[in-house]
């Protein structure tokens, strides 16, 4: 296990935005970046909103996400596209649309985001009441924390989906609720029984490109790999319209072939086909690499 923790795959392999520290001290665990987009506002509100990229950069990079795993450093992206601005009685509120990503996959775009944001905005994590703006990248860094860490451990994001339930929860009876039932239902979606075999193929599919890529191991590869297939199908026959499943393999259909290449047939074009018909053609190419 320690050898694979310093030659990661996800690292190694896929050429991602995750490093090992080691024998550092540096805590930080997310390094977010964010870009701010407002095509349809006039330029007085793009100017008070102007400082808000560098203020949340500022509040996820100096802050330790978990305590621990300390030697993990995930690379997290996000752009805020603000659409509208409003009037509730002194507010302003902004209505929105967020889209994250990291290297893994953990990949969202919210629809429905709403905040409420003046110049010399707190950016504090002691806040007696629910601030909609910092709720929402808290929630979507812990959901991303969740899928990362699951790709480490064996569940080993439960932690941080909790911490994401929780706000989102709270979002759901705040006066700020836009979106927040979505998020709810998200969170509780990757976390229900149904899925806990994609929670575990994540683990398997990178220990996979691990004996692929790095160590040439035909048999540990061709042993994960069907492992990830049997895992996925569990999740397909339960949940074929998930969108938690959907999401993986957007994130993964052009690297996933890569888990089979010590295979001795092309079994599983089918059976990726099947769970992931949008993307058939590039397995159906997969297959066709294999034939002799």
């Amino acid at each position: 296990m320690a050898e694979m923790l310093k030659f990661t795959s996800k690292a190694y392999l896929l050429g991602v935005s995750i490093w090992l520290v080691f024998g550092s001290a540096y805590g930080q665990t997310i390094k977010f970046r964010i870009s701010l987009e407002t095509p349809t506002i006039i330029p007085q509100e793009q100017d008070i909103l102007a400082p808000l990229p560098g203020q949340l950069e500022d509040y996820v990079n100096n802050y330790d996400w978990t305590g621990e795993n300390e030697n993990i450093i995930i690379e997290c992206t996000a752009s805020l596209i603000v659409e509208t601005v409003t009037s509730r009685g002194s507010e302003k509120i902004y209505r929105s649309q967020f889209l994250v990503s990291s290297p893994s996959g953990e990949n969202y775009y919210d629809r429905s985001c709403e905040f409420v944001y003046q110049q010399g905005h707190a950016m504090s994590r002691n806040r007696a009441i629910f601030d909609p703006l910092l709720a929402l990248v808290d929630y979507y860094i812990y959901m991303v924390l969740g899928g990362e860490l699951d790709t480490w451990l064996p569940r080993g994001g439960s932690k941080y989906y909790n911490m994401a339930q929780s706000i989102a929860n709270q979002g759901a009876i705040s006066n700020y609720s836009a979106g927040w039932n979505d998020r709810l239902e998200a969170v509780r979606l990757i976390t229900d029984s149904d899925h806990i075999p994609l929670r575990e193929a994540k683990l398997y599919y990178y220990d996979c490109l691990y004996y692929v890529e790095a160590k040439n191991n035909k048999e540990n590869a061709l042993r994960l790999s069907n492992l990830v297939l049997q895992k996925l199908e569990q999740v397909h026959q339960r949940r074929p319209n998930s969108q938690a499943l959907k999401r993986f393999f957007d994130a993964h259909f052009n690297e996933i072939c890569g888990l089979f290449v010590f295979a001795e047939n092309d079994n599983f074009v089918e059976q990726l086909s099947n769970m992931d018909p949008r993307h058939s053609e590039t397995y159906q190419q997969c297959g066709q690499k294999l034939r002799p």
